[in-house]
């Protein structure tokens, strides 16, 4: 038990430090000390480690009004975390420092319902892709649709990618991928996106509701991604929002996903514009008065479900992603916030912020921030 907890002290101090640099950098070592707490010997060995890893270099000195000018510390420059998406008909990636800027991405694009085989060739590509950088990868986080065993990568469900059910993304990417390799749901990883990136930052409670080519959820509570006790939390999509509705992809009949997915909004528009567009983004040009009626049922729908998050949960700020919000959420905002009062109780809604999403490729981004979360959290704990 004590060298437990002895290990479990040493990482707490390890993440506060770079959490320190992170936030801070350039920043001289009293500085840390400060800041942690931490006594001169403990803070040394902890730098000199970072030196000798390469994660930390000096970066140059800043003069003191008396006394030795200070060496001051940042992250090296040519450290990156990584992240990659993959979805029903593309996949994408990015690379990010340990600051959390954006270095590079990629993207490559396939066939919906595409065998396994060219999935993990497209993925294979966008890897080779990012590498080709010359970036020191840290970890690389990999994000899937449906739900995911975030430890061997089990693929339980994915009705949107289906040749990948059954299968432990670990086996199939781990020989590809020489990093680190975490991975983890694509709609939970949109959600630590925001926290990192997005409209989350510095939120202790919140949810990113997905809407795209399906519906799901991503819960964060006290700062820490929230699964359940079988790792399904978060399936918004189905939740019945019409008893004995419309037949859904999971064999239920009423699901939000049976109205709200990418390729039903789809066909809907199609039959009312009278169009044969493929992607939602070419009704921009314009939404005559039959689309306004469709959005404004989408959107009552919606606000229906979104209700019982902010009954149950009560988070502070509801963040909505994906393409349907894209290309119709300055329409559909408005329409939520107007039916959403009549779906739940107005005291808990009143502490409630529901707000469209600024991030792009947010899972790919999501990939990355389960490697930042491993590098600079520790479950349970507040370091920062």
């Amino acid at each position: 038990m004590e060298l437990k907890n002895h290990t479990l002290i040493k990482r707490i101090n390890r993440v506060k430090i770079l959490n320190s640099i992170r936030l801070h950098a350039p920043i001289a070592r009293s500085q840390i000390a400060d800041m942690t707490g931490l006594d001169r010997k403990s803070l040394t060995n902890f730098i000199s480690e970072f030196l000798a890893e390469g994660i930390v270099s000096e970066a140059g000195k800043q003069e003191q009004r008396m006394g030795r000018p200070f060496t001051m510390l940042r992250f090296a420059d040519n450290l990156a975390a990584g992240g990659i998406y993959i979805a029903p008909d593309m996949t994408a990636g990015v690379l990010v420092d340990l600051s959390g800027n954006k270095v590079v991405s990629a993207r490559r694009d396939f066939s919906l319902y595409s065998p396994k085989e060219l999935i993990i060739s497209k993925v294979k590509e966008v890897y080779e892709e990012l590498k080709a950088s010359g970036l020191k990868m840290y970890g690389f986080g990999l994000c899937v649709p449906g739900v995911i065993e975030s430890g061997s990568g089990l693929v339980r469900a994915s009705v949107n990618l289906p040749s990948l059910v059954g299968r432990e993304l670990r086996n199939d990417f781990g020989p590809l991928i020489q990093e680190q390799l975490y991975i983890e749901d694509a709609s939970r990883s949109k959600a630590l996106a925001e926290k990192w990136f997005g409209a989350g930052r510095g939120a202790s409670d919140f949810v990113c509701v997905d809407l795209d080519v399906g519906v799901g959820m991503g819960i964060v509570n006290n700062r820490a991604l929230y699964k359940g006790a079988a790792d399904y939390a978060g399936e918004i999509g189905h939740v019945v929002i019409e008893r004995n509705g419309r037949l859904c992809r999971c064999g239920n009949r009423g699901c939000l996903e049976a109205y709200l997915a990418r390729n039903v909004v789809l066909d809907e528009m199609n039959r009312a514009a009278g169009t044969h567009f493929l992607r939602l983004e070419d009704f921009n040009a314009g939404l005559n008065g039959n689309l306004q009626t469709l959005l404004e049922g989408y959107g009552a729908k919606l606000a229906m479900a979104l209700g019982t998050v902010v009954n149950l949960l009560s988070p502070k700020i509801i963040i909505l992603n994906g393409g349907l919000v894209e290309c119709f959420g300055n329409v559909m905002l408005p329409i939520i916030s107007r039916e959403i009062s009549s779906c739940c109780l107005g005291e808990t809604l009143s502490s409630t912020k529901i707000l469209a999403s600024d991030l792009e490729f947010s899972a790919a981004f999501g990939g990355a921030s389960l490697v930042l979360s491993d590098i600079f959290e520790v479950p349970g704990h507040f370091c920062v």
